[in-house]
């Protein structure tokens, strides 16, 4: 049941999410234990914010946190309501959203791709806390997160 609940998770985030296709989002890691969640993709002129500099743009910076501390969210949904059907869960799947926000941009978003690491503070029935960091290939921390997500 886990396995298939975290692949319903990785098909509506890569097949039903059309901004994380712009991205060229791929998911890395969904730990079921743990909470824990990585993303990548790859650096492409799309996603430049300052075209002097060639860094990547804020925005995307922000929504990238967001997207991986909303999959520590859901995998925390999935394992507090495990006994609950595929359809349920993807009802409340599909009923999530960021309550709030932060990001603290540390350095320019400069390298050829980036990854993004979540793990879960404090999961509840209906209130999961994320904490996030994105960082380049050299792993040089660019921006930090914390998000609070309503599962459905």
């Amino acid at each position: 049941m886990k396995q298939a609940a975290l692949e319903q998770i990785r098909s509506y985030y890569l097949e039903f999410l059309p901004f994380n296709k712009v991205l060229g989002i791929a998911i890395d890691l969904l730990d079921y234990d743990t909470g824990g969640a990585q993303v990548s993709f790859p650096m492409k002129p799309d996603l430049i914010g300052n075209s002097a500099a060639g860094i990547l743009h804020g925005g995307v910076t922000a929504a990238v946190i967001d997207l991986t501390g909303g999959l520590s969210a859901l995998i925390s949904c999935v394992k507090y309501h495990e006994k609950e059907s595929l359809e349920q869960l993807y009802k409340w799947m599909t009923a999530s959203a960021t309550i709030d926000m932060r990001v603290d941009y540390l350095r320019p978003g400069k390298g050829d791709a980036f990854v993004c690491k979540s793990r879960i503070i404090r999961a509840g029935s209906r209130i999961v806390v994320s904490k996030m960091a994105l960082s380049n290939l050299q792993d040089v921390c660019i921006a930090t997160g914390t998000g609070t997500y309503l599962i459905g």
